[in-house]
């Protein structure tokens, strides 16, 4: 069973898994009742709650007003809530790194007469997320994930929370891959070990404005803003030139032989840009889908900002599967079948 509010999500799951059941309404009116009912079940003993709540309200890159968000930030502990009334054998949940350091509201900085951030609110989201899932009854363990070390061809950081309600104690898969692989190890897959098979894409492709493809043309691949020549750097970049920071994915385009920055949902942006290595337009939504790992036979609904919304804010599915099996393998160990070996 899959629960979102999305159109474009509801529409995209009913595609492509046409039997099984979506709740496509407010999460705050799904109970077990509405659960039990949708299944069929008379009795409910669910084997995992799987959820990845909207990160806007957290992620560094925005205005993180967390709980305040009226919209998004409460959807976190209505993740809870159902994780409290469901009981179900082992629950995952996924957010952004920032929902580590996040305050649980929004609050203007306090500095001292350093310029040193004073914040005694730091993480104290996280304190209060862990203490409800630990007042349910359930082991917890939570660990940053990098996508590219599982075989994955982006660099996307992620934060993945595991427990089970008997207690055992939660792991999270161990990375397959690395950056810098020795003889033993396996290196980052490039992008081009997934791009390079795709002939036949008619999927969306997103345009980039006559202003922004005057720099891009101008950027090699792997390269950005800082590969144009200073004249054209302050230029494009107007304030934001002065501004601290690398800024890396102004005028970003991408390389084959190196992994993806993180698949964003809106790649034809300035900031955010993902240029393809050699073409002057951004990746397409199959390009992107690949990049996260999605089978092409995996249909996308939508207007084509909506289907890149979807790729964007996915899992990446080869990351998904490995922390599904370290998952299933607990639960298997912890509840072992009958008349197996």
């Amino acid at each position: 069973m899959y629960a979102d509010n999305d159109p474009a999500a509801v529409a995209t799951i009913r595609q492509n898994r046409a039997d099984t059941p979506v709740y496509d309404a407010d999460i705050a009116s799904l109970d077990a009742t509405k659960i039990r009912e949708m299944l069929k079940f008379k009795k409910l003993d669910l084997d995992l709650l799987a959820g990845g709540p909207p990160c806007q309200s957290f992620s560094t890159a925005g205005k993180r007003l967390s709980l305040d968000d009226a919209k998004k930030g409460p959807l976190l502990f209505e993740f809870v809530r159902l994780l409290d009334e469901l009981r179900p054998k082992a629950f995952l949940l996924e957010n952004v790194k920032g929902i580590l350091s996040a305050s649980s509201c929004w609050r203007s900085l306090p500095y001292n007469n350093n310029g040193k951030i004073i914040d005694v609110h730091h993480g104290s989201l996280l304190r209060e997320l862990t203490k409800r899932i630990r007042s349910c009854g359930y082991s917890l363990h939570y660990r940053e994930l990098n996508a590219a070390d599982f075989g994955v061809p982006q660099v996307r950081k992620r934060v993945f929370f595991v427990g089970f309600r008997d207690g055992t104690t939660p792991t999270l898969p161990e990375p397959s891959h690395s950056r810098d692989a020795d003889m033993f190890g396996v290196p980052w897959r490039p992008i081009r070990d997934f791009l390079s098979e795709l002939k036949h894409d008619d999927s969306h492709c997103a345009k980039f404005s006559p202003r922004k493809l005057k720099y891009l043309k101008l950027v090699p691949p792997g390269g950005n803003w800082r590969d144009l020549p200073v004249r054209l750097q302050k230029e494009s970049m107007g304030a934001a030139y002065f501004a601290k920071g690398g800024r890396t994915g102004y005028w970003r385009r991408l390389s084959f032989d190196e992994p993806a920055p993180t698949i964003l949902t809106e790649p034809q942006n300035a900031s955010t840009s993902l240029c393809h290595p050699v073409e002057h337009r951004p990746l397409s939504v199959r390009e992107c889908a690949r990049i996260q790992t999605f089978p092409d036979d995996w249909v996308f609904v939508g207007r084509g900002s909506a289907q890149y919304r979807l790729v964007g804010n996915a899992v990446p599915v080869l990351l998904a599967e490995r922390v599904g099996e370290a998952i299933a393998q607990s639960l298997s160990e912890a509840c072992p079948i009958r008349g197996a070996a």
